[in-house]
């Protein structure tokens, strides 16, 4: 299998990626193929089921876009199946504390630089025709996502932002209103000030920033310094087409 790694030399540049949402292999697909960097298979609100897994991921397969899993939750077990199908990063929900960073880092790597568990026979691993090349090189491919979303994890973002092995800080804006006790308030002074903290502590550490966008507001979070940049989702996507059509 030829699964497109993202280089992490490319961080510093804007890449932009979506969310696939609806469970469909078809979708990632076409996703895959219309030029994203990335796509983002969601396990965690998402339609998709582990074992959706395989087939969406080998979607992606000969493309030029990175597929990446986020998982259900900041658990080994779910990370170490996703990356065995395939996935050549790992999203992970609710991190808020440098601790919580640490594990999902140590989940990700094979001893000794983690307890992720070795196999061959994995679609990651070509059924172990390539494993010694997998192997070799994950450590330095596997991109580790961890999710800002809490009070939290804004109050921790220093310590987070500084772990080792984090490749990318994501701020889910909808659960962080949420639990900022502003819901949905995109522009509430509060929200704004824990984007500006998150933004300056990434900077400060030298650890890329990335955000849950949408079309209207994709150049707003660029200009911020958001450069990972997940633009709307399938399900958005349809809908508004759907809408669309029903209303021409």
């Amino acid at each position: 299998m030829s699964f497109t790694w993202i280089e992490k030399s490319r961080l510093a540049a804007p890449l932009r990626g979506t969310f696939i949402s609806l469970g469909s292999a078809l979708l990632t697909r076409m996703a895959a193929q219309l030029g994203f960097d990335w796509v983002l298979i969601d396990l965690e609100h998402g339609a998709s089921s582990e074992s959706d897994l395989p087939a969406m991921l080998l979607a992606v397969e000969g493309t030029q876009c990175a597929p990446i899993v986020r998982v259900v939750s900041n658990d080994q077990d779910c990370i170490k199946r996703a990356l065995d199908l395939g996935a050549v990063g790992i999203m992970v929900p609710y991190v808020s504390t440098a601790q919580e960073a640490k594990n999902a880092v140590s989940y990700t790597r094979y001893p000794p630089h983690g307890c992720r568990g070795v196999a061959s026979s994995t679609i990651a691993t070509n059924f172990g025709l390539t494993m010694d090349e997998y192997h070799a090189k994950a450590l330095e491919r596997t991109l580790v996502i961890v999710q800002i979303e809490t009070a939290e994890g804004v109050e921790n973002i220093d310590q987070i932002a500084a772990v080792e092995g984090v490749d990318v800080v994501f701020v889910g804006p909808l659960d962080l209103s949420y639990n900022l006790g502003c819901p949905k308030q995109f522009e509430h002074p509060d929200l704004l000030a824990a984007l500006d903290r998150v933004l300056k502590s990434c900077r400060q550490h030298k650890t890329t920033v990335g955000i849950l966008s949408s079309e209207a507001k994709a150049q707003q979070h660029l200009d911020q310094g958001f450069t990972f940049l997940a633009v709307g989702s399938d399900a958005g996507a349809a809908k508004a087409g759907l809408c669309r059509l029903r209303d021409a």
